[in-house]
This record gives structure tokens, C-alpha cells and sequence, in this order.
């Protein structure tokens, strides 16, 4: 592989996270907004709004961490842990508020506020599945991998007439 193949596939890296960075902060920004906005009009389920602004916030925050990281690693892995552990407890809390008035007919509350909390709930739940989905195919293909060498490769406790037999 040349070099030129490297730096591209560092500029595209780079890239992907830029977008990536750009497309949450813009997001986040949007919930915060969104639920500031419209802080009162939900009263069917008025934690969708502070669901909304808490989020977005939390969102905002830990973009903010990633430069802290550069120079102050531990403390800002600490920061990210806690926010982390957060932001899920406050995603199952959204999932229980914002799903739970899903059938009502009508629903009580700003169509935007609501529509919005559910398409970052549902973007979230697809984004876990692919992870989850990755992972686990990352699992087998190390345990296929194991496997591959443990056959490869011979038993201590075997002898050379022992492995020729087996063969």
C-alpha cells in the first residue's frame, strides 16, 4: 500500500468524522431548541421537552470534551464516562415518555416536539442495533480466528508420532 493510499484513507477518516461531528452538534442543537421552544406545549407528557433540551445539552457537552483530550486525557475519559452513563438512563427515560403516549389519539402534545424526540429515539435505536450487530460479528470472527490457530497450531503435550497419527 502506498503512501498516497494512506493519506487518502486519512482524509477520509477525517472526513467522516467532521460529518459526523457536524451532523450531531447540528441535531443537538435542533432538540435544545425544539424543546426550548416548545417547553409548554406538551401536556400529555411534559418531560418530552426537557427530554428534548437535556439531550441536546448532554450531546453539546461531550463534543466539548473532545478537544479537553488532547490535554487532559484521564479527567476528560472520566467526564465522558459519567456523561455516557447519563445519556443512556436519560435515553431510557425518553424511550418510556415519548413511547408510552405514542396511540393516544390525539396525542396533546406540539406535533414538532413529538416528532422530533421520536425520530432521535428511533435514529438511536437503529444506531445501537448496528453496533450491537458489529460487535457480535466481531465476536465470531475472533472466535473463528481462534479456532483457525488452535487447529494450526500443535499440543505441547503431544509427541511428533502423536500428531503424525492424528494426521
Amino acid at each position: 500500500m502506498g503512501s498516497g493510499t494512506l493519506i487518502t484513507i486519512t482524509c477520509k477518516e477525517k472526513f467522516s468524522q467532521l460529518f459526523t461531528l457536524l451532523l450531531w452538534t447540528v441535531l443537538s442543537t435542533a432538540m435544545v431548541i425544539v424543546g426550548s421552544i416548545h417547553i409548554d406545549n406538551c401536556p400529555i407528557e411534559p418531560k418530552i421537552p426537557i427530554y428534548l433540551i437535556v439531550a441536546g445539552v448532554i450531546h453539546l457537552l461531550a463534543f466539548a470534551l473532545i478537544p479537553l483530550k488532547k490535554c487532559a486525557e484521564k479527567p476528560a475519559y472520566f467526564i465522558e464516562s459519567v456523561l455516557g452513563l447519563f445519556s443512556f438512563c436519560w435515553f431510557i427515560a425518553g424511550s418510556v415518555w415519548v413511547f408510552r403516549i405514542y396511540q393516544e389519539n390525539p396525542r396533546r402534545c406540539n406535533d414538532l416536539v413529538y416528532k422530533v424526540a421520536f425520530g432521535i429515539l428511533i435514529f438511536e435505536y437503529i444506531f445501537i442495533a448496528f453496533i450491537a450487530a458489529a460487535v457480535c460479528l466481531c465476536i465470531c470472527c475472533a472466535g473463528t480466528l481462534m479456532v483457525a490457530a488452535d487447529r494450526d497450531t500443535p499440543d505441547r503435550d503431544r509427541s511428533p508420532e502423536d500428531e503424525e497419527a492424528l494426521k
